[in-house]
Order: C-alpha cells, then sequence, then structure tokens
C-alpha cells in the first residue's frame, strides 16, 4: 500500500512543483497484501486531486496520507480478522453541508468546472476490493477513509 501513497505522492508533488506539503504517516506493521494497485493508485490520486482543486493556495494545503493496520474491521455485514485503514486527510475549507450527502454520486460537484466524477469512481474501485470509504469534513479539516480487507485476494491479472 505504500508504493501506492509514493506513487501518488510524486505524481503530485510533480502536479504542483513541489508545492503543497505532503506528508507521510506510514504503519511499518502493514503486511503485505495483494490488490489492484493501478485502481488503488487511481482512487487515492482522485481524493488528493480534489483536496488539491478545493486549496485557494497550493502553498498552504497540506494532505497527510496515513495508513494503518486494522483489527476486526466489518465492511458492510462482513467481519475480517485483519484490515487496512487509509486516511487522506487535508486543511482545506471542508465540504460544503449541501454536499455531504452526495459526495460519491457521480456528477455531482462542488465546483463549476468539476466533473463529478473522482469520488464516485474512488467509492467503486474501493468497493471493488470489497472495501468501503467515509468521509468527514469540517473547516481546516477534510478526512476520507479507506478500509480495506486484507484476507481476501484483491489482484487482478
Amino acid at each position: 500500500m505504500h508504493e501506492v501513497f509514493e506513487h501518488v505522492r510524486n505524481l503530485i508533488a510533480a502536479e504542483t512543483n513541489n508545492r503543497v506539503q505532503l506528508i507521510r504517516d506510514y504503519d511499518p506493521s502493514l503486511p503485505e497484501f495483494l490488490y489492484d494497485k493501478d485502481q488503488l493508485i487511481q482512487a487515492v490520486l482522485n481524493i488528493m486531486r480534489n483536496a488539491l482543486q478545493a486549496a485557494t493556495d497550493p502553498a498552504e494545503c497540506v494532505i497527510t496520507l496515513r495508513s494503518r493496520a486494522q483489527r476486526h474491521m466489518t465492511v458492510g455485514a462482513k467481519q475480517h480478522r485483519l484490515g487496512c485503514r487509509i486516511d487522506i486527510i487535508d486543511n482545506g475549507h471542508g465540504i460544503a453541508a449541501d454536499l455531504r450527502d452526495s459526495l460519491f454520486i457521480p456528477m455531482v460537484s462542488g465546483r463549476p468546472e468539476g466533473s463529478g466524477l473522482g469520488l464516485s469512481i474512488s467509492q467503486a474501485i474501493v468497493n471493488r476490493h470489497n472495501g468501503l470509504i467515509e468521509s468527514h469534513s469540517e473547516p481546516g479539516c477534510t478526512e476520507f477513509n479507506l478500509y480495506l480487507p486484507l484476507d481476501m485476494n484483491h489482484a487482478t491479472t
């Protein structure tokens, strides 16, 4: 998973000419697990690009990438012995209250030039990995949490 984070971190750094502050907070105890690397890169990249696009000034934008192993994780009605929690946290102005319940619906965007597809694509990718995505937002802190079970094989050939 950290390989995914590093790849996305490098893309975002290049897109912003290293103007955004990217903080790593990785759990070194996270075990290796099989997943579709390209799809998870896309899911994380979509969320991070949303944070950047919402920032007034990229130089003031701080994005934290955090991973944690999580024991006894429940996704839907299924209990998993071990999971991975991925947190993507930014210090932006937050998500408008009227958008919070419809964030993951295609074509819903808080920006006039936005397509409204990024978060719905991220959600579909996480769902294909039998995971869950949630968000919490208030002014100064928006957090997306991705929960991925580690006791299943998600790799594609």
